[in-house]
């Protein structure tokens, strides 16, 4: 029989058997991570004295957001960073401070490690000193004995790993948090994030973007990758403590994002990856503006008039209709907040 004529099918559901093992471990290794982020941000008035004496047109705000990360699919031992990016498209905020900070973790206790080396050398000749060799001098008793030790102790600076990286982006009008790994504390759970901004001295309000990425490694039956675990954002709206006005426009950006969720997680979901590459890269698609906004729609949106056409055909608004008009209810509301924020970008 000839056997050549079977090879092509052999070779065939070889590859599909490849390709299938592959398929069942990147799923069994996906990890899937979600962020919860807050609905609004309330700020208080912080301006030292000395600065206020100063710069009498400016005021000190500090802000505090809490966001939960939960992994629900896979392992965190294959978590690599997780990014939290909060930036102002309208560059009305000046970032002064932040936390936390740029930490370093050891990793050993104390930071140092002691370290003792020892050398030895012996010399030693007998009859029986050494089995393998034959005793040529009959009736020889010579033993001799010589050790010398030496040993120093001394300390040295443990290597530590970076696991939380913070700096300012947008020319200081944006700030970033990325966290690693660390044996000391778990990437899980609440974290607050604190800034400290500059402001014109008549804010009472405003709104800002707040991005969150995860990235973790994703197996397959050929190799090892990094990919996206997890993506997710909001326009936050962000009053002064005790200004009812500035709440009351606040919580309206957020109950349009709460209305129309459907409609925003399916924009973002599919522009993640472009998300996610812009946060690491630092930059946005358009530096001035509603920046982060195209990014997450792709495009601006439309005038009254761009989809008459479409309505007169259409007894239900399409998709693409209903992401321009969501897109356009975020706009009007950030546009109510943008007035209590001083104007003037800083």
């Amino acid at each position: 029989m000839d056997t050549t004529a079977f090879l092509p099918r052999i070779l065939a559901a070889a590859s599909l058997f490849l390709v299938a093992m592959s398929e069942m471990a990147s799923a069994a290794d996906v990890t899937h991570v979600i962020f919860d982020l807050p609905d609004t941000i309330e700020c208080q008035d912080v301006t030292p004295e000395r600065f206020a004496a100063k710069y009498p047109s400016l005021k000190v705000i500090e802000a505090k957001l809490r966001i939960s990360a939960r992994i629900v699919d896979g392992s965190d031992a294959d978590i690599v960073d997780f990014l939290y990016m909060i930036t102002s498209p309208g560059l009305r905020l000046k970032i002064e401070d932040y936390l936390p900070n740029t930490t370093l973790e050891s990793t050993v206790e104390g930071d140092q490690i002691e370290i003792a080396d020892s050398s030895e050398s012996t010399k030693a000749t007998a009859e029986d000193a050494h089995i393998n060799y034959k005793v040529l001098a009959l009736g020889g008793t010579k033993n001799q004995g010589s050790k010398k030790t030496q040993s120093s102790h001394y300390k040295q600076i443990a290597s530590k790993a970076l696991v939380v990286a913070s700096g300012t982006t947008d020319r200081e009008h944006g700030v970033y948090f990325k966290l690693r790994p660390s044996k000391g504390a778990s990437l899980e759970g609440a974290k607050t994030f604190t800034l400290l901004a500059i402001v014109p001295a008549e804010w009472r309000g405003d709104w800002c973007v707040v991005s969150c990425a995860a990235r973790a490694k994703k197996k397959s039956f050929f190799s090892t990758a990094i990919d996206t675990a997890g993506v997710e954002q909001a326009h936050v709206g962000m009053y002064l403590s005790g200004d009812r006005e500035a709440k009351f426009r606040a919580d309206g950006l957020f109950e349009i994002q709460q209305t129309n969720q459907r409609v925003l997680s399916a924009q973002l979901a599919k522009q993640s990856n472009g998300l996610v590459t812009a946060m690491h890269a630092a930059t946005t698609t358009d530096r001035f503006g509603h920046s982060w906004l195209q990014c997450l729609f792709g495009v601006k949106p439309t005038t009254d008039g761009d989809n008459q056409d479409n309505d007169d055909v259409q007894d239900e608004p399409s998709v693409e209709q209903r992401r321009f008009e969501v897109q356009k209810q975020m706009m009007d509301a950030e546009d109510r907040l943008d007035r209590l924020s001083g104007s003037t970008p800083y």
